[in-house]
């Protein structure tokens, strides 16, 4: 069973598009990231290993096999699980997924972006900070995309609580979550890092990851950016029946 994990403002819908072009042998799980949704307020969640944890306890009684998929945030929350527990998995597919810092400083600053950005989402309200959110140079290609996607890509980001965001951002953000490079590299599970090749510092970053381990691999696609699941649906449907055939012992075609 797969459990597909979402980005940061976006909702388990943001993988329909990816599902209704896969050949998936059942329904995947997919729970909403802590912070999303209306009902984060009833998750004992307050650290990342917290939520590391609560996604593992649902996974732990899924049946076998059990494969794991994030997009950014959703890689890097799947990253940790698969850290944590590595028993649990018998593949992954990380898209757009950061390792984590080591660096103290690099975290600190880290922390700064991120505690300016929950205090916009309180003070300036949910559209005003999607509007600034959607312009960063990160999504420039989904310029590409068509408006009826971009259209509902908006609507999932606006049902958020922004309080919620804010959370997300100070719970799961990249300062927060511990440095998983070395634990991806000798990872026993199976893992394809996918990447899109406009996508230049994760683009790096999965061909970097992907030569350190036995059992990584990487997949750029081209002419895509940061989010595949907008982008490059097909190619992560793709992706993820690739990835049930490598743990099934199958060819990577």
């Amino acid at each position: 069973m797969w459990m597909l994990l979402h980005g940061f403002t976006g909702s388990p819908r943001s993988w329909d598009s990816v599902i209704a072009r896969a050949t998936l042998d059942e329904d995947p799980l997919r729970p909403a990231l802590f912070g999303h949704e209306r009902g984060w307020r009833e998750l004992e969640v307050t650290s990342f290993a917290d939520e590391v944890r609560r996604l593992c306890a649902q996974m732990s009684s899924a049946r076998r096999p059990r494969l794991l998929a994030g997009y950014s945030l959703g890689a890097r929350v799947a990253l940790g699980m698969l850290a944590s527990a590595p028993e649990l998995f018998d593949g992954a597919l990380l898209i757009g997924v950061h390792p984590g810092l080591d660096d103290d400083g690099l975290r600190r600053e880290r922390r700064k972006v991120d505690a300016a950005r929950a205090e916009a989402l309180r003070t300036n309200g949910l559209p005003a900070f999607i509007s600034d959110w959607e312009q960063q140079p990160l999504f420039d290609t989904q310029a590409a995309v068509s408006f009826e996607t971009a259209s509902q890509q908006r609507e999932i980001r606006l049902q958020h609580d922004p309080e919620g965001l804010a959370r997300s951002l100070e719970i799961l953000g990249l300062a927060s979550m511990p440095s998983y490079a070395d634990a991806l590299a000798s990872m026993p599970v199976p893992v394809t890092l996918m990447v899109g090749s406009e996508d230049t510092k994760f683009r790096h970053l999965a061909t970097n990851l992907a030569g350190r381990g036995r059992h990584l691999e990487s997949i750029v696609v081209e002419g895509a950016g940061h989010n595949l699941l907008l982008e490059a649906r097909e190619a992560v449907a793709g992706a993820l029946n690739r990835v049930e055939r490598r743990a099934a012992g199958g060819a990577f075609a």
